[in-house]
């Protein structure tokens, strides 16, 4: 009998000039969140969303909620919490998925049969219920730094940390030939980066284990890192700094990212506190991805 999936997400409408900080007092209570406006209207509310793989605390989501409303002088928005199924998102939109051309990687999805340019390195990737087809700006900001990287040194052991579809991880792969660990907290990103591998023909290079951060001995055990990826979120990328430098090699490079150019400070602070600093930036649209080394 086949498993139902379920998640759990919260939502609600506030004004666009304080989305940002709304979503920023709410990234502890859920796995992921988006804040955006209406296509089309400028002037109306902005829509706030969570998402969790587990039940919600509904008291502390709204007790946050509630408190960000009274230190920027607003109305207490009306939460409204449910369940739903999520849907194979690249299955269901394969047809308008385009290749990506970043750097010197092209991202293509299986049904793509126009091959892949000469002088590029292509990655095949059908991301289903993971997380990662290289369509978001944080992925083709992590493209960019690790194309950026590679034209500067040879890598030779790589973590591709919260690994979702793989794409990160199978770009160093692809670049260095070098063994990557990747990790996520999602049993089923595992499953999906792991035949992302097969399909790309690096299952030799690839070993893809479930772990929530940097819990799994094998990431230790896998030796240092000389450059590690973590496209994630801004407050999980805080929380983890001192153990991603426990695993950096030296000279080893970080590529963060999953965080909007406001909270750049806020994660670059947690990674100087641990003896990193930064290298270089890559900004796409609202999003930024760091290197720091």
């Amino acid at each position: 009998m086949t498993e139902t999936v379920r998640c759990y997400n919260f939502t609600f409408e506030v004004d666009g000039k304080y989305a940002a900080a709304f979503a920023e007092a709410l990234y502890e209570h859920c796995d992921a969140l988006s804040h955006f406006e209406r296509p089309g209207d400028p002037t109306a509310p902005w829509k706030v969303e969570g998402f969790s793989g587990d039940h919600l605390d509904k008291t502390a989501v709204e007790t946050a909620v509630s408190l960000m409303a009274s230190a920027v002088g607003v109305d207490v928005p009306v939460v409204e919490f449910g369940t739903y199924e999520p849907k194979d998102w690249v299955s269901d939109n394969l047809r308008s998925f385009k290749p990506i051309s970043v750097g010197r990687f092209y991202v293509h999805g299986s049904h793509w049969e126009d091959g892949v340019p000469v002088a590029k390195t292509g990655l095949q990737v059908d991301a289903g219920l993971a997380f990662g087809s290289g369509e978001h700006q944080t992925t083709k900001g992590c493209l960019a730094a690790i194309d950026w990287i590679a034209k500067h040194s040879h890598r030779h052991n790589a973590l591709d940390m919260g690994c979702g579809s793989g794409i990160l991880g199978m770009a160093c792969a692809k670049t260095w030939r070098c063994p990557v660990m990747m990790a996520d907290i999602d049993p089923a990103s595992v499953r999906v980066a792991r035949e992302n591998a097969r399909i790309n023909k690096i299952t030799d290079l690839v070993t893809a284990i479930h772990s929530n951060g940097f819990s799994d001995v094998r990431i230790r055990n896998a030796g240092y890192y000389d450059i590690v990826c973590a496209n994630i979120l801004a407050r999980p990328l805080r929380h983890m700094a001192r153990d991603l430098r426990g695993t950096l090699a030296e000279g080893g490079y970080v590529v963060l990212s999953g965080l909007l150019s406001h909270q750049e400070q806020f994660v670059l602070s947690a990674y100087r506190d641990v003896g990193l600093s930064l290298v270089k930036r890559f900004p796409v649209e609202e999003w930024t991805t760091l290197v720091v080394g």
